[in-house]
């Protein structure tokens, strides 16, 4: 596991190291731009290289300006400096005196143009963690060219423009490699921003350990290696869970071939499509493995896990209201988590059983509205709001998006890093709702089969893309099936 923490947490543990530590602001921040510069220095292969500083006016500009002399020493003088104008922090002004006498060539914010376009790398050093609100128009002009020129960006502590209390849509750099200070900020892990930080690379610029180990997180990164338990000798298709999966209709029948796939796929031992009696016969010949029973006559308590809403349709309200009432264990996904906000609206959060809920990012704000909870559309609001749902929901929420975000009532936030886009197929959320119901039903434990399930998912589809290039749904059960064996320990 790796923390994220707040701008705010660690601004804390900066004035911390100096006053309780007693290390010297100045220290502080050539340590931090040491550190940036050598893992800056590892991606360049020619001293040759044009290097375009942006330093800004605060502490941030002044790491910049530590890595330019860095950079300088080393042989890479090939370099410009555009210092931006603002408040001057007292660290980031010694940096500016510092530099004057290296003769590097300073340019203004209205002379940048033509050093973008020669640029190998641009040193993003414009604004830090602490930004709270959109950068200044001189700024955001800077940053809109930088991003469009295409040219390598390597950020300080945090793509400038982004911050846990500025607005996601607010205009910021996208940078190719962002060396952090300290820990992985929150800012970064709004399913918005994450993919405008490039490779995130985390360094300790003298901040005493035991400061950083007792911060608050926000969130954790979830990177521990997939673990299954294997199947015991004498396990068969009853002690291996019974998986029923209520969803399809005329126009979504393929969604039950995927979940009933994946299910298998994941070590359901038996697994019964419920559907409209329409489509029974639709459902019964494209997966001949599974039991079909109509869902308006199912009795929920044989069964060990639900997974509502694959493929669904409308009008599913009245339904979902009876298998609230089972208080199975219940995976809700898709066209299920609509019927819920219907059902929110209608008659207020029902009382249910043990529940995981699947949303993707159009569905979350659809429940978030149902229930009333704002989104102020920033990383602080986001990590909010789901906490808060989680809770009103009495339920553990897995949120997709180029990243995903596992919560729940008690438990803290887990972040996974996917940012696979060949996941971000058709009925690849089916395959990962099933996953995560087969998992559970051997396992009886929401939390871990929601874990296991988005690794599986993921790994599969790394491994399918590295197989496959682009693929279908299909082709990625084969894939589920392999790495679920494989992680049997």
């Amino acid at each position: 596991m790796r923390p994220i923490v707040t701008a705010a947490e660690i601004a804390d543990v900066d004035i911390r190291a100096q006053e309780e530590a007693k290390i010297p602001a100045l220290l502080l921040m050539e340590s931090a731009g040491l550190q940036a510069w050598q893992c800056l220095k590892g991606r360049l292969t020619d001293t040759d290289a044009s290097l375009l500083f942006l330093a800004g006016a605060g502490n941030n500009g002044g790491d910049a300006l530590v890595v330019s002399r860095y950079a300088y020493n080393d042989g890479y003088t090939n370099q410009t400096i555009c210092l931006l104008d603002g408040r001057i922090s007292p660290s980031s002004a010694v940096q500016r005196r510092i530099i004057e006498g290296y003769g590097i060539v300073m340019i203004e914010g209205k002379d940048v143009d033509q050093a973008v376009a020669h640029a190998d790398w641009v040193i993003d050093g414009i604004a830090g963690t602490g930004l709270k609100g959109p950068l200044r128009p001189e700024a955001s002009e800077l940053v809109s060219l930088v991003n469009r020129s295409g040219v390598p960006v390597f950020s300080i502590d945090i793509p400038s423009g982004l911050g846990d209390l500025v607005a996601i849509d607010a205009p910021s750099v996208t940078a190719t490699l962002t060396v952090t200070m300290g820990a992985l900020k929150s800012a970064m892990f709004h399913p918005k921003t994450h993919g405008r930080c490039g490779e995130i690379v985390v360094v300790n610029p003298s901040f005493p350990p035991p400061m950083i180990e007792g911060l608050p997180t926000v969130a954790q990164i979830d990177d521990e290696a997939l673990s299954l338990p294997p199947l015991k000798a004498d396990d068969y298709k009853n002690s291996r869970g019974h998986v029923a999966i209520f969803g399809g209709s005329r126009a979504y029948s393929g969604a039950l071939r995927l979940a009933g796939r994946s299910a298998f796929a994941s070590r359901a031992g038996l697994v019964t499509l419920c559907c409209d009696e329409e489509i029974m016969e639709i459902a019964a010949s494209e997966a001949p493995s599974v039991m079909v029973r109509p869902s308006h006559a199912v009795d929920p308590s044989p069964f060990d896990v639900l997974l509502v809403g694959p493929g669904w349709g409308s009008g599913r309200r009245a339904l979902l209201r009876e298998l609230f009432l089972s208080k199975k264990p219940m995976v809700l996904d898709a066209d299920g988590i609509t019927a819920l906000g219907e059902l929110i609206a209608a008659e207020g959060v029902p009382a249910h059983g043990p529940l995981i809920i699947t949303p993707h990012l159009g569905e979350l704000r659809r429940l978030a509205s149902a229930l009333g909870i704002a989104d102020d559309h920033t990383p602080s609001g986001f990590f909010a709001m789901i906490e808060e749902m989680a809770g009103s929901l009495d339920a553990l929420l897995v949120v997709k998006s180029s990243l995903v975000h596992i919560v729940g009532p008690t438990e803290g936030i887990l972040v996974y890093e996917g940012s696979n886009p060949s996941l971000g197929v058709a009925g690849s959320g089916d395959v990962l709702g099933a996953i995560i119901a087969a998992l559970w039903a051997t396992s009886r434990d929401g939390l871990s089969a929601a874990r296991g399930g988005v690794q599986v998912h993921q790994e599969a589809g790394r491994r399918a893309h590295e197989a496959e290039g682009y693929y279908d749904s299909e082709r990625l059960i084969e894939y589920v099936a392999r790495v679920v064996m494989e992680a049997e320990r």
